[in-house]
């Protein structure tokens, strides 16, 4: 039997089944396809996903398929900056630059060749999972084989659905899948162009009356366009070949690129009511669906497959009880909700900054606030496995600084690992009790002295952080006891 099986071999599950190789869990992942998708979807990748695939041996192989981005603005129909946002090329405290832009087929390419480190992780591609059957012990699957026509029976401690926003597996679990209000169709457009053609180095809302554009740098060659479409504009007008370059004209001809994809989409905000159900857990697109303006989409699904992956390792290691997989949808769910809202909003700032050049009314400043470089920041975890504190660094990331373990010193993840950490700016188990200092090396905890003059304000004297094995941290202050749902 596996650990876990993986319904989905998208860059979620594919990222899923290495986290559970790196943390010592067989798992299986199933796809339909044959092979990744040839086309690019996802666009972006924030600084935090890239440290999650750093941490987890895979940053490197996905690095030849991105670019940094350098900016984004919300532009009137004239071409003038409403709002916007540079990045000046540095680290954030993740350590990594903000953003990068992504061709999505040599991400997943890259993905799924981290895959062969692992014996104890398979990759099933054209295999349709069939049925699937909870027991109070495991989840039985059947799986057909599509290449030999064959099916057979497997069965896994665990199941992720990860298998996109129309998932079996949320429909199998009859889990509700709820709108958050914001449906509209767009035209996306990607496009290999000619090296001599130029454009916009940014990414670009043109809040235009008449129709809103937005324009996308992704790597090499490659740049997307998205078009809304207006009141009786239908599908097959708007793909037509003749529409699409007609569309296009004002940036560049037809002799100056290729059309990869000109597919209208309606782009939703949509929310699992759950993302466990027993034995089963969604991830990614099978449990939130989040409109493109914030490049969110696959980050969010990462976001999901590293919370969920390091709990399943400690209930199998039987230091977690099975009530800490419930932290899961309580940590992740209100997380996604926050995130789909805020592209949401972004999205309905588009459409109120179009409205102004018609009324003269700007768009009120709560929803300003959700434009690039705009206040409104991404949201942090504030429910779930959190210690009681006053601390305004409980549930958000550790910084990358440096820190030191005994005679090695280097920046946190690199001394740390995939280990809950005890942080302190001495030894600290100079500060813990006898008991507590035992409890936590049991658990694996890694025990670090904070070595960065740059991070000294991060917590006085005497204070100890308690960081989880996803970077977040738990506690700060003097409270040094181990969770109640970690067994010991």
């Amino acid at each position: 039997m596996h650990d876990v099986a993986i319904i989905g071999a998208g860059p979620v599950g594919v990222v899923a089944a290495n986290l559970c190789g790196q943390y010592g869990l067989s798992a299986i992942a199933f796809d339909r396809e044959p092979d990744v998708y040839d086309l690019p979807r996802a666009a972006g990748m924030y600084d935090d996903v890239q440290r999650i695939l750093a941490n987890a041996g895979l940053l490197g192989a996905v690095l030849p398929g991105t670019q940094e981005h350098v900016g984004a603005e919300f532009l009137d129909p004239d071409g003038n900056r409403l709002i916007g946002i540079e990045f000046p090329g540095l680290k954030t405290s993740n350590g990594f630059p903000p953003l990068l832009s992504i061709a999505q087929p040599e991400i997943e390419k890259g993905l799924r060749s981290c895959l062969d480190r692992y014996e104890s992780v398979e990759l099933c591609v054209s295999h349709d999972v069939r049925e699937i059957e909870q027991h109070e012990d495991r989840v039985e699957l059947t799986v057909h084989d599509l290449a030999r026509g064959k099916s057979r029976g497997v069965s896994a401690r665990w199941l992720i659905g990860a298998d996109g926003a129309s998932s079996s597996v949320r429909k199998s679990c009859r889990i509700s899948w709820d709108s958050l209000g914001y449906d509209r169709e767009w035209l996306v457009i990607d496009v290999e162009r000619e090296p001599s053609v130029e454009l916009p180095p940014f990414a670009q809302q043109i809040c235009d009356p008449a129709r809103p554009v937005t324009l996308v740098p992704m790597p090499g060659r490659l740049y997307r366009w998205e078009f809304q479409l207006g009141a009786g504009e239908t599908r097959e007008e708007m793909e037509d070949s003749n529409r699409v370059w007609e569309l296009l004209a004002p940036w560049m001809s037809s002799e100056q690129g290729r059309i990869l994809r000109a597919v209208v989409y309606r782009f939703h905000s949509t929310i699992a009511a759950t993302f466990r159900r027993g034995r089963v857990f969604l991830a990614g697109d099978a449990a939130h669906q989040t409109p493109p303006f914030m490049g969110q989409g696959l980050c969010t699904g990462v976001r999901d497959a590293e919370n969920l992956i390091w709990k399943l390792a400690a209930v199998k290691r039987g230091n977690g009880s099975d009530l800490l997989l419930d932290t899961y949808t309580q940590e992740r769910h209100p997380m996604a909700v926050a995130m789909v809202q805020h592209s949401t909003n972004t999205g309905r700032l588009i459409d109120a900054y179009a409205d102004m050049t018609v009324t003269g009314k700007p768009p009120p400043p709560d929803l300003i606030e959700y434009g690039y470089g705009g206040s409104k920041q991404l949201p942090t975890l504030t429910t779930g496995l959190l210690a009681d504190g006053e601390s305004e660094w409980i549930g958000q990331l550790m910084p990358q600084c440096r820190v030191r373990n005994g005679t090695t010193s280097g920046p946190f993840d690199d001394v740390v690992g995939p280990h809950w950490a005890v942080v302190a700016k001495e030894d600290p188990r100079s500060i813990l009790s006898e008991d507590e200092s035992r409890g936590w090396k049991d658990l694996g905890a890694t025990f670090i002295v904070l070595d960065d003059p740059n991070a000294e304000g991060l917590f006085a004297d005497g204070d100890v952080a308690l960081v989880r094995p996803d970077r977040v941290i738990f506690s700060l202050g003097p409270n040094t006891a181990i969770p109640g749902l970690l067994a010991q």
